[in-house]
């Protein structure tokens, strides 16, 4: 049985430069030994976050977290000026896309990777790490410390059953999603088949922990990758 809960409202980020079909210019990258794509957003981006920030403008935050990548941060910075209960944005690294390795920025070639590994019923299974980047088994095993870490900084909180906001990226949010229908769930949201995230897309889920070791005991999906505020301002990207 949970001793306490928290609600966990997730946001994708707005559409960035490597999101646009066929584009292979400001593709720009993270200086560091494995580089990651860090990108800016679009001009249709930035549009998104103005209205994922107005649909999010009344809901009470006690934390908000982002991603360091820049598509991430200037999406949550969006929803930040729209908010009036967010003072503070704190950046994770550990909540950022999935690193593609050798695939960064050629979506072809992740795709087909991605046919592959969601014909994998065991995703335990999926250990091979795309060359210079990760595995899905990787990305699971930091998805689950972010969780980790997450339920800590709730119990720092003044508030007994706090909502955090998180926003990052497409491939970690699926990730998540799969994580925590593992973790004795509920609401018709979990159990869906592999659906199109969209950019901006929102994710609601109440998530109760207890125990010495403050497990997660109980998650609920209450809303899945919803684009409702796009008003057909949107596309699907798989990352």
């Amino acid at each position: 049985m949970a001793d306490r809960q928290l609600t966990l409202v997730v946001v994708r980020h707005g559409q960035a430069d490597h999101n646009l079909k066929g584009n292979k210019t400001n593709l720009e990258f993270t200086d560091e030994e494995k580089p990651t794509l860090d990108t800016n957003l679009t001009e249709l981006g930035r549009l998104q976050t103005n209205l994922v920030a107005k649909r999010l403008a009344t809901k009470k935050f006690d934390f908000a977290i982002s991603s360091d990548l820049k598509r991430a941060k200037d999406t949550a910075n969006a929803i930040a000026c729209e908010n009036d209960t967010i003072d503070t944005l704190v950046e994770w690294k550990n909540v950022r896309e999935r690193c593609l390795g050798i695939f960064e920025g050629i979506p072809g070639l992740y795709r087909s990777q991605n046919i592959v590994e969601n014909a994998i019923e065991n995703r335990d299974l999926l250990t091979w790490r795309i060359p210079n980047g990760e595995s899905v088994v990787d990305l699971k095993q930091r998805v689950q410390e972010f969780l980790q870490q997450l339920i800590i900084q709730a119990q720092t909180l003044p508030c007994e059953d706090p909502t955090i906001l998180l926003v990052s990226h497409g491939l970690f949010l699926k990730e998540l999603h799969w994580v925590l229908s593992s973790s004795v769930p509920s609401g018709r949201m979990f159990g869906q088949g592999d659906v199109s995230y969209p950019n901006t897309g929102v994710s609601q889920y109440r998530i109760g922990f207890g125990g010495a070791e403050a497990e997660i005991v109980q998650a609920e999906c209450e809303v899945y990758a919803s684009g409702e505020h796009l008003e057909g301002k949107k596309e699907a990207n798989a990352y």
